[in-house]
């Protein structure tokens, strides 16, 4: 017991001791104590003011990409419910009314999550005004960032519809058979598959593309593609 008492008394000590040593040391240095708390302090004030920044910034642009994607998606004329908030007399108003307020969007909330929403509905509606040319640029710009972002493997998708349209469909392929690989994360390994296999059977390849269907088939049991393709290879494509 007294050894225990002891050394609970020699670590008491210590810590008096310590204490004593940095009175002494705030004592003869205030003036580096002061700098270095007003240092301490400093860092937290800006790490403060950068997060509420940017927390208000976020909640700024989710609201505005609200009212834009309002604007996009406001009813027509006189199928409009009488008590529509936002309604447009033609489809050209809306279109240019949700162009307005996503160009916005996207110049006032750079490098955040809805600039990137605000960018990929700019080429849906270059793409509902027909320009076809226009709509694939955007498309192909967003989706040039190689990430499993959400907004990039939705570009990603329209893209691939709009150029398989356009029958340009053979010039993805490469980049396809790196989705289905695993080695490019823009999409799924098992929608990868089925949009490979699906140019392949629009190319005339039947064969190419049953082989698709069927590695999606037995390899991804819980794709939501699962029983289309299994419907393709059943009709024998």
């Amino acid at each position: 017991m007294g050894r225990r008492l002891t050394r609970k008394q020699i670590k008491k000590d210590e810590f008096i001791s310590l204490v004593d040593r940095a009175v002494q040391w705030t004592g003869e240095n205030w003036r580096q104590a002061l700098i270095g708390l007003g240092a301490v302090l400093a860092v937290a004030l800006v790490w403060w003011g950068v997060t509420a920044y940017l927390g208000s910034r976020t909640d700024a642009a989710s609201q505005a990409i609200s009212t834009a994607l309002e604007a996009y998606n406001a009813p027509v004329g006189s199928a409009a419910p009488a008590d529509a908030k936002v309604r447009f007399a033609t489809d050209a108003e809306r279109l240019a009314a949700a162009e307005k307020a996503f160009k916005s969007v996207r110049s006032r909330y750079r490098f955040t999550p809805q600039a990137k929403v605000a960018e990929l509905f700019l080429a849906h509606i270059a793409a509902d005004r027909g320009d076809i040319p226009e709509a694939i640029r955007r498309l192909g710009e967003i989706a040039s960032s190689r990430s499993s972002d959400p907004v990039v493997r939705l570009a990603m998708l329209d893209l691939i519809r709009l150029r398989v349209d356009r029958g340009e469909g053979m010039q993805l392929v490469s980049e396809l058979e790196a989705m289905a690989a695993g080695k490019d994360p823009r999409l799924p390994r098992d929608v990868a598959l089925f949009h490979l296999a699906q140019i392949w059977q629009h190319e005339g390849k039947p064969e190419e593309a049953a082989k698709l269907y069927r590695k999606l088939v037995e390899g991804f049991p819980d794709s939501p593609y699962r029983e289309e393709a299994q419907q393709r290879l059943a009709s024998a494509l």
